[in-house]
């Protein structure tokens, strides 16, 4: 570019290759960048000329630009295109009658320009972008080289031609799913905000076959594919509107949009969408049928586009959770439990850091001694700023997001720290049961860390019981017993817990050798029943051969307690004897005893 130099200096430039640059990279349509490239190109040469760009669209919009009754509009539209044909200089008054430089046209001779510059602008394979014109004063600019500087400008804006039309690929490319050829989930989303933007409701509908992991698993990603695209066409095809969208939402799912009221379909639960699967898939030439799991939410006034498709997923969420085709319909309810789960979890995280969860001791009273036996370490939790959390809910959300250990070690060091004080204040200790989740029982580090807490506080490790839940040996058998070998070579006896719901307890028994073994609940409420009654006389009595220790939990009236008793069960928890107490509250009991040699309870 010596020649264009030559006419700005080089200062002005580098300022117009870099604001180039900026415009290639800057979204926007091409018509916003070429008007922005006049603007600079005007500031650059301050009141000595002013530069337009009239490009090919807008000589096909001509028929709306009637102005001058003596022209006829069709005879417009064919000069401008011959002056695409040739480019050539032409004096002001050939393009003063011309209807795209009539709005220019006072700007200009207010300005003084009396000249102007003409040349046509092509792609590399000669398609016309539209022309480029300089105005300028011929008198006061007669020695500059117009037409050679206005060359190379074009040269810029086939350029940014070039450019805006690759983006403008790219951009379409987001807009469709390659493996599928349906609309994408960001084409979806501005589907739906044009329909928000028209006040237009409906619903939205996740739909996910439920086998497709398997069919990824069987016959690749591609299969998967397949199976997506075909199930678009059928949900398109089923649809209840015309209007509706159908689009891919993640790798295993589509997404949905109806325009038709949520709460009649939720009442009538018509749902013809599930007729989708009622034919098979050819997948890789084979025949195969799927499930549907769908989540159905309104899309109305009041909620974002962003609100109706979070609602949809935590319908699919719940619908996930029963076996066969399933639809589930959003309820607020679900919306309110989901803020306060991230609300809980929050907090939950804080409680930890700042030790607010502690240790609530429960008795376990021995039936024939009449005396605690022993107690079980639950985790209570009192926030300051949301009060008493429930360990029903608390608990379930610890072990899904990972932090059940970091709770279960801290209730293992305030055991520890409870009985080194009591052996040191010359007291009674008894064994206290810490429950441990599967997560943290298999953690690589739960006997190297549970050996280094038991020898920070000097505790007697005899006095510790480890109760693992029934369902613990499904993960890895060959792992558990190597860990339950590992704690009784410590010292540290074992309870399994909630024993008899599972579907294999006798093997369970038969593959492990625990010291304690604790009935669940549900056998404690309907003890009263004759058939549980069987079944729970012949736990205790293989739980006896087994040389194991029984315990009831859940026990709450004397009915329950004297038919246990008369069942030979060994120890008795429950509210009927005493609620969870805190460490404090437990110590007192506990002392109680050792004066009175016998509890007096207050039922």
């Amino acid at each position: 570019m010596k020649e264009l130099t030559s006419y700005i200096s080089e200062e002005k430039m580098i300022r117009l290759l870099d604001f180039t640059n900026e415009l290639i990279i800057h979204e926007g349509s091409f018509s916003s960048k070429l008007k922005n490239l006049c603007i600079e190109l005007d500031a650059i040469h301050q009141t000595h000329t002013t530069f337009t760009v009239v490009y090919e669209k807008e000589i096909q919009h001509l028929p709306s630009l009637r102005f001058n009754e003596e022209f006829q509009i069709q005879e417009d539209r064919q000069l401008y295109k011959l002056l695409l044909q040739d480019p050539i200089p032409i004096g002001w008054q050939d393009l003063e009658h011309l209807a795209l430089h009539r709005d220019t046209h006072y700007y200009v001779t207010n300005q003084g320009f009396n000249a102007h510059y003409y040349i046509p602008v092509y792609t590399k394979k000669n398609n016309p972008i539209g022309y480029f014109i300089c105005y300028y004063d011929q008198h006061k600019d007669e020695h500059m080289n117009i037409a050679q500087f206005t060359d190379k400008i074009t040269k810029i804006v086939q350029l940014i031609h070039k450019m805006q039309r690759y983006q403008t690929q790219i951009a379409q490319l987001t807009l469709v799913d390659a493996h599928t050829n349906l609309p994408s989930y960001k084409q979806f989303l501005r589907i739906i905000k044009q329909h928000k933007a028209k006040n237009k409701t409906g619903v939205i509908k996740i739909v996910e076959p439920g086998e497709f992991s398997k069919v990824v698993e069987l016959f690749g990603r591609p299969a998967g594919d397949v199976m997506l695209k075909e199930l678009g066409k059928r949900l398109k095809h089923l649809s209840a509107s015309e209007n509706s969208e159908v689009a891919r939402f993640t790798s295993s799912s589509l997404i949905m949009f109806t325009p038709i009221d949520f709460h009649t379909i939720e009442k009538t639960r018509n749902a013809p969408i599930t007729d989708a699967a009622n034919s098979p898939f050819i997948i890789a030439g084979q025949q195969i049928y799927t499930t549907l799991k769908i989540g159905i939410a309104p899309f109305e006034q009041g909620h974002t586009e962003y609100d109706a498709i979070r609602f949809a997923e935590s319908a699919l969420t719940d619908s996930k959770l029963v076996p066969g085709t399933q639809i589930n319909y959003y309820i607020e309810q679900s919306n309110r439990n989901v803020k306060r789960e991230l609300l809980l979890l929050n907090h939950l995280k804080q409680a930890i850091q700042q030790k607010q969860i502690t240790a609530h001791f429960q008795p376990k009273f021995e039936v024939r001694r009449e005396r605690i036996a022993s107690m079980e370490a639950l985790a209570r939790w009192i926030s300051p700023e949301l009060g008493f959390i429930s360990p029903g809910e608390f608990i379930p959300m610890a072990e899904s997001s990972g932090l059940i250990r970091e709770i279960e070690l801290q209730i293992i060091e305030q055991v520890l720290q409870w009985q080194q004080q009591r052996q040191y204040d010359g007291k009674r200790i008894v064994p206290i049961a810490i429950n441990i989740s599967p997560e943290h029982f298999y953690h690589p580090l739960f006997i190297p860390k549970l050996k280094s807490l038991i020898g920070q506080y000097y505790a007697d490790p005899h006095f510790l019981i480890i109760e693992i839940t029934e369902s613990m040996s499904l993960f890895d058998f060959e792992r558990a017993k190597i860990i339950l070998t590992k704690l009784r070579l410590l010292g540290i006896s074992t309870s399994v817990d909630d024993f008899g719901i599972g579907y294999s307890s006798l093997s369970y028994l038969q593959k492990f050798s625990f010291d304690e073994l604790k009935i669940d609940q549900s056998f404690s409420r309907k003890i009263d029943e004759l058939a549980t009654q069987t079944i729970v006389k012949s736990i205790i009595q293989i739980a006896h051969m087994l040389d194991m220790t029984v315990i009831a939990e859940g026990v709450e009236t004397l009915e329950q307690s004297t038919i246990l008793k008369e069942l030979e069960c060994d120890v008795i928890q429950g509210f009927y004897y005493s609620r969870p107490l805190s460490i404090e509250d437990a110590s007192k009991l506990l002392d109680e005893q050792i004066h009175s040699k016998k509890i007096q309870f207050n039922h």
